[in-house]
């Protein structure tokens, strides 16, 4: 009898615990990847048709960044005349928005991924300058869902050196010091440590102008901390906000800033708020659309006042 009570308390025990862990998982992958809000547009995108030989363009393209569907279906359908590429699985598509070549390339979630894709479109396409934008998570109270963040500057919140402690002293990733991320310095001509890289200046200025001139955005300036995690520990959060002066994080921005700056290409990251733990557990992917908005305003400033003067 007391061997069956044991059981059934159990049992209980299990089944009013499993509930409460389930709910603090928060979200799942494919909310990560936001697919479950776009599987048609794998469809649309295996409409596109396909290239024939190399690119080629009289003059240099912009390059668009997005990590997923969500992020790219905007600006590729804003493209006249698309073309899809390939390269190691990565989709690129060129074409041309206000009668000047522009690129959009998906370069799926994370830091290895944005690496590589930004590498091979710079080395494919040969882009005047590159925006990488789209979504990301609030590190600002301040800051509701769907606001714009253009990146000031960017950096990894994941290269640091931790101070040290002895097993079993416990963990506190609070005590750590920036080791940045090396990228090829002109002026020396070496690799060295960059604990942030800075938005091009006039790549930046153009940005502000244009949400000026569209107050239906709400956009402020900002530091983008990257890195491959999705951070829903508020007191990690406040630290990296008062510590750095993140505004928002995400899984890109910085990694292809680092790529840019050794290829000597003007870089900017702007990306638009779908979540902000500090304030809230909400979670809309779908605001991507607003960045890509956005974004589209500012290609069109940069091509006008800046590549066609």
């Amino acid at each position: 009898m007391m061997k069956k009570f044991f059981t059934v308390l159990i049992a209980a025990l299990l089944f009013a615990i499993t509930p409460a862990q389930a709910e603090d998982l928060g979200v799942e992958l494919e909310d990560i990847s936001a697919e479950k809000y776009n599987v048609h547009i794998e469809k649309f995108y295996a409409t596109l048709p396909k290239a024939k030989g190399e690119y080629k363009s009289r003059v240099r393209p912009i390059l668009i960044e997005g990590a997923m569907n969500t992020e790219t279906e905007v600006l590729i359908r804003a493209l006249k005349n698309p073309v899809a590429y390939r390269e190691m699985n990565y989709l690129f598509v060129a074409g041309t928005y206000k009668d000047y070549p522009v690129v959009i390339v998906r370069t799926e979630i994370g830091m290895a991924n944005a690496a590589a894709s930004t590498a091979l479109a710079i080395k494919k396409f040969n882009p005047v300058a590159v925006i990488n934008q789209g979504t990301a998570g609030g590190h600002d109270i301040a800051l509701k869902i769907g606001d714009i963040v253009i990146g000031e500057r960017s950096f990894d919140n994941s290269a640091y050196r931790s101070a040290y402690s002895e097993a079993g002293a416990g963990i506190d990733l609070t005590k750590q010091e920036s080791i940045g991320t090396y990228a090829y310095d002109t002026a020396t001509k070496k690799f060295q440590a960059y604990n942030e890289y800075f938005a091009d200046p006039t790549l930046f200025n153009i940005a502000f102008k244009v949400a000026n001139a569209n107050k239906n955005f709400n956009v402020v300036s900002g530091v983008i901390s990257t890195g491959n995690t999705w951070l829903e520990c508020v007191d990690y959060i406040n630290f990296l906000h008062e510590k750095y002066g993140s505004s928002c994080e995400e899984m890109e921005t910085n990694i292809a800033a680092q790529i840019c700056q050794n290829a000597g290409v003007p870089f900017i990251g702007i990306r638009v708020l779908s979540d902000n733990v500090t304030n809230s557990r909400e979670y809309i992917p779908t605001t991507a659309k607003i960045c890509q908005d956005f974004v589209l305003l500012v290609v069109e400033d940069y091509i006008r006042d800046v590549l066609k003067r």
